[in-house]
């Protein structure tokens, strides 16, 4: 019988097939969960052949997991075309549902991409549910040139899958900045520093000293290097800030 607690355990053993087998009699079961990590064992050939079109069709069937990794995986399917074509298009509307879900990797990319209206390559290629979320990070292969037959046409494609949008972009990076500090907590900074870089840039939202001051320590205090970086450049100090921003910093609003 399947019991996921069990199946992680192998599987961070290293016991990949023990676990795989397991994921996958859950994933007949109907458990959404199982059929995910089934879907991550298939897409990285960890303890099952790799074959990201199948796994495609397990994060289909978890696609309504609360939290939004399924569609996550899904969108990175279609951005790099793999066991899937490649398609700007549906990768973008997988990263809104993703998004929407929750997923706070989705909610950053989308803050991005509309600021730039391009769909860039991100820094998340993927997110684990072993045993819990985890987002991994990219590596050097999917910024390779000679991976991409004709760049012109590519590019023309990224910058038409989505357009420019200001406030979507501030939205996206609001919402980000409000997930709690405990749920992937250098992506909550980030999300707070772009978000405080909404108020400095006026990007989406009217320009405001006293909200991006706010804001900006704020993100510095959540372990945010670029936030950091910006008040040391700027000189900026809590006692820049109005008595009544000050009385919100103190409560961590």
């Amino acid at each position: 019988m399947y019991e996921k607690s069990i199946a992680d355990v192998a599987f961070m053993e290293g016991d990949f097939e023990t676990a795989a087998n397991m994921y996958l009699e859950g994933a007949r079961d109907g458990d959404a969960l199982a059929s995910f990590n089934y879907g991550y064992c298939l897409l990285r050939g960890m303890g099952a052949p790799y074959d990201p079109k199948e796994a495609k069709s397990f994060f289909t069937f978890a696609r309504d997991l609360e939290g939004g990794e399924a569609c996550y995986n899904i969108a990175m399917l279609y951005l790099h075309g793999e066991g899937v074509a490649k398609d700007y298009v549906l990768a973008y509307e997988y990263m809104k549902i993703s998004a929407e879900q929750g997923c706070i990797e989705a909610q950053l990319y989308l803050g991005m991409a509309y600021t730039s209206g391009c769909m860039f390559e991100p820094d998340i290629t993927c997110i684990s549910m072993i045993p819990c979320h985890t987002p991994e990070y990219r590596d050097d292969r999917f910024l390779l040139d000679g991976d991409i037959e004709d760049l012109e046409r590519d590019e023309d494609l990224r910058y038409s899958a989505i357009k420019q949008d200001a406030r979507s972009a501030f939205e996206w990076f609001q919402t980000a900045a409000r997930h709690s500090t405990d749920y992937v907590e250098d992506l909550v900074a980030k999300g707070k520093y772009l978000y405080a870089r909404c108020y400095v840039d006026g990007l989406g939202t009217d320009f405001d000293r006293d909200k991006s001051v706010r804001l900006m320590l704020a993100a510095q205090k959540s372990g945010s290097p670029e936030a950091t970086a910006y008040i040391i450049e700027n000189g900026i100090t809590p006692d820049m800030l109005i008595p009544s921003e000050k009385k919100k910093l103190r409560k961590g609003r």
